[in-house]
């Protein structure tokens, strides 16, 4: 069996995501929802090997500091990423969690408005702060620094930080529950519910994309948003990314930011030569 690199990726449908980001956009225009974000995924019948973990363990070593590495496996099922999206950070009675939502491909800034200047961006960006916010409004004053665009190595994303001096200890698994999914990951408004999405093609299963992904102690708590992965079982790997659709959404221009995010991933792990 060839070794992970030389992995053949089968790339997701075009066709089934133009078919449920018209669906969504159809639930937009009769005004139920504002936003949504399907998800895709590049699969391979390959099987990742103990020794390709330590590789991909060493090239996620080299990762930047604004990017969060992290992995889990037990048996044949795993995954490892590198994700620059934060649910909560909790210490000393200061909760810091972020709006992350609003793209632009490095490969694309030159020919593109400033994610400061796109309008159907910022206003991705508007409703994922809004509901975090909301969320979180009894916990305590929260004060916000953004947005701004923050760097990563293939992708610029726009960024807001959040910082909230809590009144009292947060019960954690509440927070998960009461914050996982935002907006940045699910639907706008959050109370219409994301679930049905799984009825759109080439939606049917995320699987552990997104998932909370959490370090728990009594008092003090980090609980990452797992995208930017590597997905694995005893049949196949996964690398998945999702976008946020909105009534201006166009296909080509989330398409190719779809295909961006993964090859981040790729690159992120070692795995593109």
């Amino acid at each position: 069996m060839p070794p992970l690199l030389k992995a053949s990726w089968q790339e997701p449908a075009k066709n089934d995501f133009s078919k449920a980001l018209l669906q969504i956009q159809k639930r937009i225009h009769d005004g139920e929802i504002q936003k949504a974000v399907p998800v895709v995924f590049a699969r391979s019948s390959q099987k990742v090997l103990r020794e390709e973990k330590a590789q991909m363990i060493l090239s996620l070593l080299k990762a930047p500091a604004n990017l969060y590495v992290y992995g889990f496996w037990q048996s044949e099922n795993g995954l490892l990423g590198a994700t620059p999206e934060v649910l909560f950070d909790y210490s000393n009675q200061v909760l810091k969690t972020m709006a992350l939502a609003g793209t632009c491909p490095k490969n694309e800034a030159a020919h593109r408005e400033s994610l400061l200047a796109d309008k159907k961006e910022m206003q991705e960006h508007g409703l994922v702060l809004e509901d975090i916010l909301e969320v979180l409004k009894d916990l305590g004053e929260a004060k916000t620094r953004g947005p701004y665009i923050a760097e990563l190595p293939t992708l610029y994303h726009l960024k807001t930080d959040i910082e909230i001096h809590c009144n009292q200890d947060p019960d954690f698994i509440s927070l998960v529950n009461n914050l996982h999914p935002t907006p940045a990951l699910g639907v706008a408004p959050r109370g219409f519910g994301y679930k049905w999405m799984k009825e759109l093609p080439g939606q049917e299963s995320r699987k552990a994309f997104g998932a909370p992904f959490a370090l728990l102690t009594r008092k003090e708590a980090l609980c990452l948003v797992a995208i930017r992965n590597l997905q694995w079982n005893n049949t196949e790997c996964m690398i998945g990314s999702g976008c946020g659709v909105l009534a201006a959404s166009e296909l080509e221009r989330e398409w190719q930011e779809l295909y961006q995010k993964r090859l981040s991933v790729r690159k992120i792990l070692g795995l593109e030569a």
